[in-house]
C-alpha cells in the first residue's frame, strides 16, 4: 500500500476515532440534558393541568374533557388520572406510529427514559386523584437524529479536506524520499547522483548517507580514472608532445590494416620537420623542445580545420621530428593535403627561429591487404621525393576501389535508391568465454554499383550530402524488423555517427521509432565512438539518458584513448564498451597494454559495464583478454 493511501487511512481512522468519541460523549450529555428538559416540561405541564383541574368544583365529565383538550393540544404520550384508591379514572394515550425517517436502530440507541410529571388533583378539601403526564419523545429522537446526520456529513467533509491537505503536505514533505528512490534507481543503473540535503532531519540523515555513498564511489572512480590515465599515458604516449608514441601508432596501423573497413577512404600523412639537427646546434634543448611541442599542437589543430571531412583521426610521433596522421573515412586526400600545407605555413610564420626549417609531408590512401611495413615504405618514399624536390607535399591519390559516381547528383541518386531498396546488414557475434553470444554486431551495407558496399565506400559522400542521420535511421529500422522477424532471439548492436548523435531532430526520430517498437527495443544496442562521446560529452550524456528511457542498451565503441577521462562517467548508465582493436592487437605479448586493459576492465566493472574486445586476431590474444577481465570478444578468426 502506498504511503499516500496509508495517510488517507490514518487520517480517516484518527478522525473517526476522535469524532466517534466526541459524538458518543456529546450525545450522552445531550441525551441526558434533553431528558432533564423533557422531565421538567412534564412536571410543569402536569402542575399547570392539575391546577386547572383543581379550580372550582368540576364534575368528572369536565375533568375528562379538559384532560382530552390538553392532550389534543400538546404532544403527549400519556395523560392519566388515578383515583386515591388506585383505580384509573381517565386515560389518554398515544398508541399510533408517527411518520419518521429515523431508523429503528437509532431509536434503540437513543432510548429516552423520561419520568412522567406527577401532580395531585383536588376539589376543595377533597382529593380527586393523582395526575400523570408524559410528553412524546419523538421530537427528541428527530433532533438527535438530525444532529447525528450533520455530524457524519461534517465528518466526511472534514476527512476529505484533511486528506487532501495531508496529501498535498505529504507530497511536499516526501519530495526528498522521492529523490532518494530516484537516486537508488540510478544506483541500480550504474549512475551515481548527488542530492540536496532537505530540512527534514530524518530525511536529511538518509540523504546525507546516500550522498556519502555516491561521493565515495565517485572518488573511487576518479582515483581509478587518474591511475588508469597515467598508466595509459606512460605506455601509449610520447612524453614531450602527448601524441601517440611510435610503438602505439604502429599498433594502431596494424589494427587498422587488419580489421578496419577495407573499402574506406583511409588516409595516412607522414609529416617531417627538416632542419632540426642544424637548429639544435644553435638553440638550447628547451627551445628545440618548445618548437616540437608547438608543431604538435599545430597538427592537432589541423583536425579542426577539416572537421566534418573524416570520421576518426589519430596523431603519432614516429621519431624526433617526424609525425604521422591517420584519418579514417576521409574525403579527397588532395584537399586534405592542401589544408595541411596552409596550416604548416601558418606555423612557420610564428617566429624568425623557424625560417631555416621547412616542413614537408607525404600522403597515401591505405590499400586492402597492405602490411604496415609496405604502407610506411610507400609514404616514406613520397616524403623522400618531396625533400629532394623541395615540394611542400607529395601525395598518392590512387584508390584501389573507385566508385562509378563522380558528383553529388549521382551519389545522391545512388544513395537514395540504395536506402529504398538495397539495405543489407553484415552481422557477427560478440562472444563470451563459454562461446555464447552477448549480442551481434551489425554493420550496414548498401547495394551500390551492383555490389553490397560497406560504409567506408560511401560514408564520405553521405557526410557531404548530409545523409548520415538518414542512413543511421534506416539501419535502426532494418534491425528492428530483423529482431521482430527472429522473435527477439538476439540483441543487435548498431554504430551511430557523430552527425546522428548531435542532431536533436534525429534523436527524436529514433526515440519515436523505438517507442513504437517498445516490445523489441530492449534488444537494440546503440553505440557511438569514444572520440565522439569525449569531444561532445554533454550531448552524449543527453543522447544516452534519452535513449535509455526506451529500454535499449547504449555503449561506446573504439574505446581506449579517452574512456578514463570522460567526466561524470558514473551518471551515464552505460551497458557496455568495446575496446579499440589498436589496444587489443598482439596484447598477449604487450605487457603495457595488458596492464592498461586490466585497469580499464576493473574500472568498467565497478560501474557494472560489460567490457568487450574489438578485433581479436589470435587465440593467444583472446586467452590473454579473458584472463585480464574481458567479458567478451569480437573475433576475426573463423575458429580457435
Amino acid at each position: 500500500m502506498s504511503l499516500v493511501r496509508q495517510l488517507w487511512l490514518s487520517v480517516i481512522l484518527i478522525l473517526l476515532a476522535s469524532s466517534l468519541t466526541n459524538f458518543v460523549i456529546s450525545t450522552y450529555f445531550e441525551r441526558k440534558n434533553l431528558q432533564e428538559q423533557l422531565y421538567l416540561k412534564n412536571v410543569d405541564d402536569v402542575n399547570s393541568l392539575a391546577m386547572m383541574l383543581s379550580q372550582d368544583d368540576k364534575q368528572l365529565t369536565d375533568i375528562q374533557l379538559l384532560i382530552s383538550a390538553t392532550f389534543d393540544a400538546g404532544h403527549y404520550q400519556r395523560i392519566e388520572l388515578i383515583s386515591p384508591e388506585g383505580n384509573r379514572v381517565f386515560l389518554r394515550e398515544f398508541k399510533g406510529e408517527m411518520e419518521s425517517d429515523i431508523p429503528a436502530l437509532a431509536k434503540d440507541f437513543f432510548n429516552f427514559q423520561v419520568k412522567p410529571g406527577i401532580a395531585q388533583v383536588s376539589s376543595g378539601w377533597n382529593r380527586i386523584g393523582t395526575l400523570y403526564l408524559e410528553s412524546h419523545s419523538h421530537y427528541l429522537h428527530e433532533a438527535l437524529w438530525h444532529r447525528t446526520q450533520a455530524f457524519f456529513l461534517s465528518f466526511i467533509v472534514i476527512s476529505l479536506i484533511a486528506g487532501a491537505i495531508g496529501s498535498f503536505v505529504l507530497h511536499f514533505l516526501l519530495k526528498p524520499l522521492e529523490m532518494v528512490v530516484e537516486q537508488a534507481h540510478r544506483f541500480s543503473e550504474k549512475r551515481f547522483m548527488m542530492l540536496p540535503v532537505p530540512r527534514t532531519a530524518e530525511f536529511a540523515k538518509v540523504i546525507t548517507a546516500m550522498n556519502s555513498l555516491a561521493q565515495r564511489f565517485k572518488n573511487i572512480i576518479e582515483d581509478g580514472n587518474k591511475r588508469l590515465d597515467e598508466l595509459r599515458y606512460k605506455s601509449q604516449h610520447d612524453d614531450l608532445t602527448g601524441l601517440a608514441n611510435c610503438e602505439a601508432f604502429e599498433t594502431l596501423l596494424d589494427a587498422q590494416l587488419k580489421y578496419r573497413d577495407r573499402e574506406g577512404h583511409n588516409v595516412l600523412f607522414l609529416v617531417k620537420i627538416f632542419g632540426m639537427n642544424e637548429m639544435s646546434l644553435r638553440l638550447d634543448k628547451q627551445k628545440v623542445d618548445d618548437i616540437i611541442v608547438d608543431f604538435a599542437h599545430v597538427l592537432v589543430d589541423f583536425s579542426k580545420h577539416i572537421e566534418g571531412r573524416y570520421t576518426d583521426v589519430r596523431f603519432g610521433r614516429i621519431s624526433g621530428s617526424e609525425f604521422a596522421i591517420l584519418l579514417t573515412e576521409a574525403e579527397d586526400i588532395q584537399q586534405l593535403s592542401d589544408i595541411l600545407v596552409d596550416v604548416v605555413r601558418g606555423f612557420k610564420g610564428h617566429s624568425r627561429d623557424l625560417y631555416d626549417l621547412y616542413v614537408l609531408h607525404g600522403g597515401v590512401y591505405l590499400a586492402p591487404d597492405e602490411t604496415r611495413t609496405g604502407l610506411m615504405r610507400r609514404v616514406q618514399s613520397l616524403l623522400i621525393d618531396a625533400s629532394k624536390e623541395r615540394a611542400l607535399a607529395l601525395i598518392d591519390n590512387k584508390l584501389t576501389i573507385v566508385a562509378p559516381y563522380h558528383d553529388e547528383i549521382q551519389w545522391r541518386k545512388a544513395l537514395d535508391s540504395a536506402l529504398k531498396d538495397g539495405i543489407h546488414a553484415v552481422t557477427f557475434p560478440v562472444v563470451k568465454k563459454d562461446g555464447n553470444a552477448i549480442h551481434y554486431q551489425a554493420l550496414m551495407g548498401l547495394e551500390l554499383d551492383n555490389e553490397v558496399r560497406k560504409g567506408g565506400y560511401f560514408v564520405h559522400w553521405a557526410r557531404k550530402l548530409d545523409m548520415i542521420p538518414q542512413i543511421d535511421f534506416r539501419m535502426i529500422e532494418y534491425i528492428l524488423a530483423k529482431i521482430e522477424q527472429e522473435n527477439c532471439a538476439y540483441d543487435y548492436a548498431i554504430l551511430l555517427s557523430y552527425e546522428t548523435m548531435v542532431s536533436e531532430a534525429s534523436l527524436q526520430r529514433i526515440l519515436q521509432l523505438l517507442s513504437e517498437h517498445a516490445h523489441v527495443a530492449q534488444h537494440v544496442c546503440l553505440e557511438v565512438r569514444e572520440s565522439v562521446a569525449s569531444a561532445n560529452f554533454e550531448l552524449f550524456k543527453h543522447f544516452t539518458l534519452t535513449l535509455k528511457e526506451t529500454g535499449c542498451k547504449v555503449g561506446l565503441k573504439r574505446v581506449g584513448d579517452s574512456f578514463s577521462t570522460l567526466l561524470d562517467l558514473q551518471e551515464l548508465g552505460l551497458d557496455y564498451i568495446k575496446i579499440d582493436s589498436a589496444f587489443v592487437f598482439n596484447v598477449a605479448i604487450n605487457a603495457s597494454n595488458q596492464n592498461f586493459l586490466r585497469g580499464l576492465c576493473s574500472l568498467a566493472h565497478s560501474l557494472g559495464i560489460v567490457v568487450i574486445a574489438d578485433g581479436v586476431t589470435s587465440k593467444e590474444d583472446a586467452d590473454s583478454l579473458y584472463e585480464n577481465g574481458f567479458d567478451g570478444i569480437i573475433s576475426l578468426m573463423q575458429q580457435f
